[in-house]
């Protein structure tokens, strides 16, 4: 796994290398209209955002142009990148018939401390529009999570705020599989081409399918090692989307929960070497 490690982190400074990828520049011009429908449930809560960057661990150094000082400013990064966690926080319906997991899943795996789901993580944001996101193993830091512009720019499908907080998910299973020292593939921690039904180069999983009662809220990062009780990172961003998509609190807006099963029936179709895998209203099994 160390040998994995390497040869992530190496991939992720070669893409971070690119030119398509070093002289991008966020688009700040706007936000998406599930990003301004959420924001309206909340408005510029002080005291949250006050909170949310300490849990997830955001760094001034990282934010600073991105709305760092201006944490109300809807049209910038550090504003949207609040809007999701708000989301992860406060959004989810935790229904015992029917979601796949809990906000007592969620919250530990995207915020920053350490804790059974991964080793602690920092947050930030980086020009690109080669990724959406990008998980990197620090040997004398925390680990980084990070997302990059499309995840941001309004007029990109993925720049609301599920979208945004299924790749914390993502991301962060990815340090899940690092702190339970599991390989997953050797590009970045996916597997490599486009095996069986997967069409997305380079990013593909296997989707090993459960019933909603196969894992109490809280404890998605147990395994018994097998195929029963095992998740990829695309999956368990599918089925974070999927549980915004159909099980959302009352308040949450159309917009994102629309937006949240798009983006998971797309990724469900595209990044399943065993796909497509399960798609936003299907029937849940127990």
């Amino acid at each position: 796994m160390k040998l994995i490690r390497l040869l992530a982190l190496s991939f992720c400074l070669l893409m971070l290398a690119l030119p398509n990828l070093a002289h991008a520049v966020c688009d700040q011009s706007g936000a998406s209209t599930a990003d301004k429908d959420l924001w309206n449930t909340h408005g510029c809560n002080k005291n949250y955002y006050l909170w949310s960057y300490k849990a997830y661990d955001q760094r001034e150094s990282d934010w600073t142009g991105r709305g760092w000082k201006d944490a109300c400013n809807v049209k910038l990064e550090f504003p949207k990148h609040w809007n999701a966690t708000y989301l992860v926080t406060y959004g989810l319906q935790d229904a015992n018939c029917c979601s796949w997991h809990g906000t007592a899943d969620y919250r530990p795996l995207a915020e920053a401390a350490d804790s059974s789901f991964h080793s602690s993580i920092y947050h930030d944001a980086k020009d690109g529009t080669a990724n959406f996101g990008a998980w990197t193993w620090h040997p004398f830091d925390s680990n980084e999570v990070t997302t990059f512009c499309p995840l941001y720019n309004k007029t990109v499908a993925n720049a609301n705020p599920a979208s945004r907080a299924g790749d914390f998910m993502h991301e962060g299973w990815h340090g899940w599989l690092d702190k339970y020292d599991w390989d997953n593939g050797s590009c970045g921690g996916h597997r490599c081409g486009t095996p069986g039904n997967c069409t997305a180069n380079n990013a593909c999983d296997y989707f090993y399918f459960h019933g909603v009662g196969k894992f109490a809220f809280g404890s998605l990062y147990k395994t018994d090692g097998t195929a029963a009780t095992f998740h990829s990172p695309n999956q368990v961003q599918v089925e974070f989307l999927c549980d915004v998509a159909d099980y959302p609190k009352g308040w949450v807006p159309n917009s994102v929960r629309l937006a949240a099963r798009t983006d998971a029936d797309t990724r469900s179709v595209q990044r399943f070497i065993n796909g497509p895998g399960y798609k936003c209203g299907n029937p849940r099994p127990w």
